[in-house]
């Protein structure tokens, strides 16, 4: 397949440069320089052709894939428009895309049926592969529950980690959870140490019914980054770790040692690709394997950790009760209606009794009364609304526009 890369994220290196050596046949044709060559993951690649505009993708008849991820307005309005046009897009998530952008490009997907793989790197390395099917065949038994810690080099140690790179940091790994273990759909926030400059720790703790708890804790050091994961179970420990800047992890288990080599992973992701695109309608997958799917509950799951901490509870995705201000605002509507039809109708029927039945006046007051002070009553219960306001620690983090 013939690709062309819309992107700066340097996660995509590693399948940038085994696109540019050909890998699988594959060929690596344009490249959309998004900004200084020294910070793109394209720098120093032979094969392919510098273009400056993601509009030169769409006048091209020789592009099949395009390989998109970064955080700048060029990529997100390029990747919008190639998606639209019909162009497949590999693309490689960040954080702080943000979940709107990932909903956006979800209705892209539904409406034009176009090919949305996301970059889930780890999903294809061998060491990860390896220890997912040690979990599938039940060698380490009942798992009790799982711990991912990772550190992020500081220096000071005691400087605090920015709630961005908290965010990015998280993403990838709720995917490997997930992927791993199953569909974690109640999240609990930590931050400890909190302030505007960030956080000492956090902690997340991802749970669901008949699934292992799984710890994910985050802190800095000033040593070399640290990431590794401990699945702990009745018949043993299995240990999936990665080295400071490494792109592969290693899995150790019962005196088996499984490295990953950036080579066979880049090989089995374009595999998987293709596989995708070759299907007559890619947004029709099943759930039980849809990557995008999959990546869009990533999403809501590094949003739902904001809620947790803002409302200092566990939050349970796709089933979150209504604020009071909407119970309230729901609950005044519904009412709100009712009275009006109501009134109309005990209005036709007092017009009715006064032209059939002579009453006298005190009683004809007293009927308007009955008719019409329900309704009184009622708009003036609406002076209680501001008294619901949320206060401005309640507002949703905003997203970037997009």
């Amino acid at each position: 397949m013939r690709f062309a890369v819309l992107c700066d994220d340097p996660t995509a290196r590693p399948l940038v440069e085994a696109l540019d050596s050909r890998i699988d046949g594959h060929q690596l044709r344009y490249v959309v320089q998004l900004g200084p060559k020294t910070s793109q993951p394209h720098q120093g690649l032979k094969s392919a052709t510098i273009v400056s505009r993601w509009e030169d993708l769409l006048a091209a008849n020789d592009v099949d894939v395009v390989l998109a991820g970064g955080n700048t307005e060029q990529m997100f309005e390029g990747v919008k428009q190639l998606a639209t046009a019909g162009i497949p897009i590999l693309f490689v998530p960040h954080a702080s895309q943000g979940s709107t952008f990932i909903y956006e490009l979800s209705l892209i997907r539904d409406d034009n049926h176009v090919a949305l793989i996301p970059f889930l790197w780890h999903r294809f390395d061998a060491a990860a592969q390896h220890l997912k099917q040690l979990l599938r065949d039940g060698a380490l038994g009942t798992i009790q529950f799982l711990q991912l810690e990772r550190s992020v080099s500081q220096s000071p140690s005691s400087s605090p980690i920015a709630q961005a790179a908290v965010d990015l940091e998280l993403l990838p790994d709720a995917d490997l959870l997930r992927w791993l273990v199953g569909d974690y759909n109640q999240i609990t926030a930590l931050r400890t140490a909190a302030t505007d400059q960030g956080v000492m720790m956090a902690r997340v703790v991802l749970s669901g019914r008949s699934l292992p708890e799984a710890n994910w804790v985050i802190a800095p050091a000033v040593r070399p980054a640290e990431w590794k994961l401990t699945v702990h179970g009745e018949r043993g420990t299995a240990l999936l770790s990665r080295a400071d800047g490494a792109t592969s992890f290693v899995c150790d288990f019962d005196g088996q040692h499984v490295e990953g080599h950036s080579h066979t992973t880049a090989s089995g992701l374009l595999t998987a690709m293709e596989s995708l695109i070759q299907r007559r309608d890619p947004s029709t997958t099943a759930a039980a394997d849809d990557p995008w799917g999959d990546l869009v509950q990533c999403f809501e799951t590094v949003d739902a950790t904001h809620r947790s901490v803002r409302r200092k509870r566990t939050i349970e995705l796709h089933f979150e009760p209504m604020s009071e201000r909407a119970i309230f605002k729901t609950q005044m509507t519904a009412i709100g209606c009712g009275l009006l039809v109501a009134t109309f109708l005990l209005t036709l029927c007092y017009l009715g009794i006064a032209s059939v039945v002579p009453l006298p006046r005190g009683i004809l007051i007293a009927l308007r009364a009955l008719v019409f002070a329900p309704l009184v009553i009622f708009l003036a219960a609406q002076i209680l609304l501001p008294l619901t306001r949320p206060s401005s620690n309640d507002h949703p983090t905003p997203q970037p526009k997009v």
